[in-house]
C-alpha cells in the first residue's frame, strides 16, 4: 500500500476497531477518560435555586432519631411548616413513606396539604430468580418480600427472571403530596460509580423520575410554561403518556414562538435516551447542603424560592454503604455522595439545561482522530510524523478539556491518547521497515539481473531474500550513458580529527543512510562510497526522466541533509554535490585477491570535479548545463564557465535552485540579476560587472556566486587577463 493516502487510511480504520473494541469491551472511555475530564475541570458553581436538607449526624443526636429511618416521620411536619414559612418553592423528599404511622401521619398530611408544594419518593424494587433476591431501599425490599410473578400451584419460580415494580407511599400521604415519582440509582459492587441516571424508566412502563417531574413543577410555579399546552394530571401521569406518545412517533404539542427553547429542552427530555450523563458539580458536598436540625429549628435563612430536597447525608465521617454511592470527584477523603446530592444534581442539570454529551457519536471521533494521526504520519516519516502527531494530541486533548469545562461536552480522550495514537506509531515504524526492505530488494532485484557480482556487497535483511550463491558467468562490465552524482562532506578532515573512529563510524552510518534514500527514492544506484564521498548513478530510463529523477534526489539530499545536522549532536556534515550527464562504465575492478565493483570512466571525474566547484561558489548543488536543459519543474541558474582541473575544454555550469513552486519571487529577482552581471562579467566589462554584483549583494542579501564573480571582477580591474574567454580557470579542485 504505496500511497500515502491509502496508508492514513488504513491507520484510522485499523486504529478505529481496536479502540472500539476495547471501549466495548473495558468501557475504557468512561470509567477512565469521562472520569480525569472530571478531575481536570474540577468544581463549578451549581445553580443557587437547589438546596439540600440533609438528615445528617448532628440532626440524629439533636432529635434523638438515631439510624432509623422511621423515627424522623415525627419531625417532618414541623419541617415543611418551616420551610413554607421561608418560601420555599418546592420541597422534595428522598424518602420512602411506604409503612403507614399512625401517630405521625395525621400531621404529617396536614402539613403536606396545606403547603401544596412537596413531593415525595416511590421506591423501586428489583426482582431477581423468583422470590431470592430482592433489590431496593431497605424499607421498600424488607417491607414487600412478595414476588411478582409466580407459577401456578406452590412450586416458585427458580429460572433466571428480573423484573421491577415501583411501590407508592401509603394512602394516608400519597392524596396529599403535590406528586410522586421514582428515583432510583444503581448500586452495584462491579460497578459502583454513579456517572449516569435515568430520566424515565421505560423498564417500569416509561415512567418518569422524580428529578424530571420536580422540574416541570418548578417551571409552573415560576410561570415559564405559560403559553404551553399544559396536563390536566398529575406530571408523573402526564409524562408516561408523552413518553409514550413520543416514542410511538406521534407529535407532541407546540407553543409559542417565544417559548420555542423551553419546548424543545422539555420535547429532548421526554423523547430522547431514558438516562443522561450526570454533570456533577465536584465531590459531595459541592451543593448547598443544611442540616436537618438547623432549619427544623428556624436557623436557616435565604430559603425563598428554593427547591429544597430532604434526604439522607452524613458529612462528618464516611458513610456506609445504603443509599451512598461513588462519583467521578469521589475518593476516600471525600467519602460517598448521599442519594438525595445525586437527585439534586440531576434536578439541577435540568435546571441548566446541560447534562455531560458528545457533540456526534464517539466513534466518529474515533475515527477522525485516526485518519488526522494517520494523514500526518504518512505526510511526515518517522520521528517528525510521531512529533507532529503528538503535538496534534495536545491540541485535540486541550480543546476537550475546554469544550467539556465551557458546556459539558465529552470528546473522548483516553481511548485516542492511549490506543490509537500509540497503535498509529507502530503501524508507521512498521510500514516504514516495510519500504525500507521494498527498496532493498528493488535494488537486490537489479543487481541480480545486471552485476550479479555485486549481490555480496547489497544490505540484505534475514528472512527476507536468500542471495545466489552461485550465479552463471556474465560479463563483468557494461557501457552505459547516464547521469552520475557526487557528494563530497565540506570540512570532514577538521571533524574527523576531533573525534574518535568508532564516533566517525557511528555518524557515518547515519549519514549515508539519510543521504541515499532520496537516491533509491527516486530511482537511483548507489555505485561508491569513499571516506566522505559517495557516488550514485541513474542509468536504464528516459533521459528527461534520469534527468529529473536526479535533480529531485540533488534537491531532497539537501534538505535531508539540513535536517540531519540540525538534529545530529556528533558533528555537522555540510555537504556539496555535482551532477554530470555522459558514458561510463559500470564493472569490476581486481585488485590483488579482491574485487570491486564501481562506475568508471570521464563522467563520474567530472561530476567530482564539478561537486568541487560548490567550495569556491559558496553553492550546495551544480550541474552540467545540458543536464538541467528542458527540465521545466526544475529552476536553475547559469553561474559560468569554467575550466576544470585536469580538463581543456571548458564547462558550462548550472546551480540547481529547487522547484519551481518552491522557488519565491525574491530568488527569482535575484537569478535575473545575476544574469546581468555575469554576462558583463564574461564580456569583460569589469566595471559594470563589479557595479551589478555590489547592488545584488546590498539589496538581495549575501549570495556566494555573486561574492566570487565581484572579487574577479576588482581583481580584473586592477590586472585584466591578456586573453579574455569569458572562462573561468580553477587551479584546485
Amino acid at each position: 500500500m504505496n500511497h500515502p493516502y491509502l496508508r492514513a487510511l488504513s491507520i484510522a480504520l485499523i486504529t478505529f476497531l481496536l479502540g472500539s473494541g476495547i471501549d466495548y469491551l473495558t468501557g475504557m472511555e468512561t470509567a477512565l477518560g469521562l472520569d480525569t475530564l472530571f478531575k481536570i475541570r474540577g468544581t463549578r458553581p451549581p445553580p443557587v435555586e437547589v438546596v439540600v436538607v440533609a438528615m445528617d449526624e448532628t440532626s440524629e443526636t439533636r432529635l434523638g432519631v438515631g439510624q432509623d429511618l422511621t423515627r424522623w416521620r415525627g419531625f417532618h411536619a414541623k419541617l415543611i411548616q418551616e420551610l413554607q414559612q421561608q418560601g420555599a418553592e418546592l420541597i422534595v423528599f428522598d424518602l420512602q413513606f411506604i409503612a403507614p404511622h399512625p401517630d405521625h401521619d395525621p400531621a404529617f398530611a396536614a402539613a403536606m396539604q396545606k403547603a401544596g408544594n412537596v413531593l415525595v419518593t416511590d421506591c423501586v424494587q428489583k426482582l431477581r430468580r423468583g422470590v431470592e433476591d430482592f433489590y431496593g431501599r431497605d424499607e421498600c425490599s424488607e417491607s414487600n418480600q412478595q414476588p411478582f410473578v409466580q407459577k401456578e400451584g406452590t412450586q416458585q419460580l427458580s429460572e433466571q427472571l428480573i423484573a421491577m415494580r415501583k411501590i407508592i407511599p401509603t394512602p394516608a400521604l400519597a392524596q396529599f403530596v403535590l406528586d410522586h415519582a421514582p428515583f432510583y440509582l444503581t448500586n452495584d459492587a462491579e460497578n459502583s460509580i454513579i456517572r449516569e441516571s435515568w430520566v424515565f424508566l421505560d423498564a417500569l412502563a416509561e415512567t418518569p423520575t422524580l428529578p424530571v417531574v420536580t422540574w416541570l413543577y418548578y417551571l409552573q410555579h415560576n410561570g415559564t410554561l405559560q403559553g404551553i399546552t399544559q396536563l390536566n394530571t398529575p406530571f408523573s401521569v402526564g409524562l408516561t403518556e408523552r413518553r409514550r406518545q413520543c416514542l410511538s412517533g406521534a407529535p407532541l404539542s407546540s407553543a409559542i414562538p417565544q417559548k420555542e427553547a423551553i419546548l424543545q429542552a422539555i420535547n429532548n427530555i421526554i423523547c430522547l435516551e431514558d438516562s443522561r450523563y450526570l454533570d456533577f458539580y465536584g465531590p459531595p458536598q459541592t451543593l448547598r447542603i443544611e442540616s436537618y436540625s438547623d432549619v427544623y429549628d428556624g436557623k436557616v435563612n435565604n430559603l425563598q424560592g428554593k427547591v429544597v430536597f430532604v434526604g439522607k447525608a452524613n458529612r462528618k465521617f464516611s458513610p456506609g454503604k445504603t443509599d451512598y454511592f461513588q462519583t467521578p470527584f469521589t475518593d476516600t477523603r471525600s467519602g460517598r455522595m448521599a442519594g438525595v446530592e445525586i437527585m439534586a444534581t440531576q434536578f439541577a442539570n435540568l435546571l441548566e439545561d446541560r447534562f455531560v454529551t458528545s457533540p456526534y457519536p464517539q466513534a466518529l471521533w474515533y475515527l477522525l482522530f485516526g485518519l488526522w494521526v494517520g494523514l500526518l504520519l504518512t505526510q511526515f516519516a518517522g520521528l517528525p510524523g510521531i512529533v507532529a502527531s503528538l503535538l496534534l494530541s495536545g491540541v485535540y486533548a486541550g480543546l476537550a478539556i475546554w469544550y467539556f469545562k465551557r458546556s459539558g461536552a465529552w470528546l473522548p480522550v483516553a481511548v485516542p491518547l492511549l490506543i490509537q495514537l500509540p497503535v498509529a506509531w507502530l503501524m508507521s515504524l512498521l510500514d516504514s521497515r516495510r519500504d525500507l526492505l521494498r527498496e532493498r530488494k528493488r535494488i537486490l532485484a537489479f543487481v541480480q539481473q545486471i552485476f550479479p557480482q555485486w549481490i555480496h556487497f547489497v544490505p540484505t535483511s534475514p528472512g527476507q531474500w536468500s542471495p545466489e550463491k552461485s550465479t552463471e558467468a556474465r560479463s563483468f562490465e557494461r557501457d552505459v550513458n547516464g547521469l552520475c552524482l557526487a557528494t563530497d562532506i565540506e570540512g570532514y578532515t577538521t571533524v574527523a580529527a576531533q573525534h574518535t573512529p568508532h564516533e566517525m563510524w557511528e555518524l557515518l552510518n547515519e549519514y549515508y543512510q539519510v543521504l541515499s534514500h532520496p537516491v533509491t527514492m527516486h530511482d537511483g544506484i548507489i555505485a561508491d562510497v569513499t571516506g566522505d564521498a559517495m557516488m550514485a548513478v541513474w542509468i536504464d530510463l528516459p533521459v528527461a526522466t534520469q534527468r529529473l529523477a536526479a535533480c529531485l534526489a540533488a534537491l531532497e539530499m539537501e534538505l535531508a541533509v539540513e535536517r540531519f545536522n540540525e538534529a545530529t549532536r556528533v558533528g555537522r556534515l555540510p555537504t556539496r554535490i555535482g551532477l554530470h550527464e555522459g558514458d561510463m562504465t559500470l564493472g569490476k575492478l581486481d585488485a590483488g585477491e579482491g574485487s570491486h565493483y564501481r562506475a568508471i570512466g570521464d563522467t563520474v571525474v567530472t561530476a567530482s570535479r564539478i561537486q568541487g566547484v560548490n567550495k569556491y561558489l559558496g553553492t550546495k548543488i551544480l550541474a552540467s548545463a545540458p543536464f538541467a536543459a528542458h527540465l521545466n519543474n526544475i529552476v536553475s541558474r547559469s553561474v559560468g564557465l569554467f575550466r576544470l582541473v585536469g580538463r581543456e575544454e571548458p564547462l558550462a555550469l548550472l546551480e540547481i535552485v529547487g522547484m519551481g513552486p518552491d522557488v519565491g519571487k525574491a530568488k527569482d529577482k535575484l537569478c535575473k540579476q545575476f544574469a546581468g552581471g555575469l554576462a558583463a562579467f564574461q564580456q569583460g566589462q569589469w566595471d559594470e560587472a563589479v557595479i551589478r554584483f555590489q547592488i545584488l549583494l546590498s539589496t538581495q542579501g549575501e549570495d556566494g556566486p555573486s561574492r566570487f564573480y565581484l572579487n574577479l571582477a576588482l581583481a580584473y580591474q586592477k590586472n585584466p587577463p591578456l586573453e579574455w574567454e569569458g572562462i573561468v580557470t580553477l587551479e584546485g579542485k
